[in-house]
């Protein structure tokens, strides 16, 4: 299986952490494809209110239900990608101080380090985000044009951590292939010949 590792005395397996980083991603793309969804048809509904034209206010009461919904499944699912990610960074780096040529700087030196890091920063980030443009947008709505671009902000916003997510999953798999990978090398105890990207620095 991809995520399984053969486990050495004083390491932990990364496969648990993996999942529970995977399993939250999915929660949160899950909900927010929801989102988008309903806020596509709330969009909608309201282009149709403001070009003067009927429309079907059973189906915005629906999107309107469904967005409400979704409010705290958006909440618990930010939370539960940022407590699977620390727990899986935890789980790198107690197995890369198992080897002295390794260190914590396996993060920065393996491919997709930096992706990975500058992804959960976004992550992080982009709920303060979403509180800001989201009082912006708010803050005046008056006509069905209004309440249309609110709809497609909000849109934007969900399609942002569908995006998000997805990277935060690749970069997590690719970093759990490339440290057991790093774990499974044979152990060099003279290292003073060689490069110290991987050790710790900083």
């Amino acid at each position: 299986m991809l995520v399984q590792s053969k486990v050495s005395p004083g390491r932990v397996s990364l496969s648990g952490p993996l999942l529970v980083v995977l399993a939250a991603a999915a929660v949160a793309i899950v909900s927010e494809a929801v989102r988008f969804f309903a806020e596509r048809t709330r969009a909608h509904q309201w282009a149709l209110a403001a070009a003067h034209r009927s429309f079907d206010q059973q189906a915005l009461h629906r999107a309107l239900q469904t967005i409400n919904t979704t409010n705290m499944l958006r909440f618990v699912a930010f939370m539960a990608v940022l407590y699977a990610y620390q727990r899986w960074v935890r789980a790198g780096h107690a197995n890369a101080m198992t080897r002295s040529d390794i260190g914590l700087g396996w993060l920065r030196a393996l491919p997709g380090g930096r992706g990975v890091v500058w992804t959960y920063g976004a992550w992080f980030l982009s709920v303060f985000a979403a509180l800001y443009v989201s009082f912006v947008v708010n803050s005046d709505l008056q006509t069905p044009g209004d309440y249309e671009t609110a709809a497609d902000v909000d849109a934007g916003y969900s399609l942002v951590r569908i995006v998000l997510a997805l990277l935060l999953s690749v970069f997590v798999v690719q970093l759990t292939l490339g440290l057991n990978k790093l774990l499974a090398t044979p152990h060099s105890t003279d290292v003073t010949d060689r490069p110290v990207e991987l050790q710790t620095s900083d």
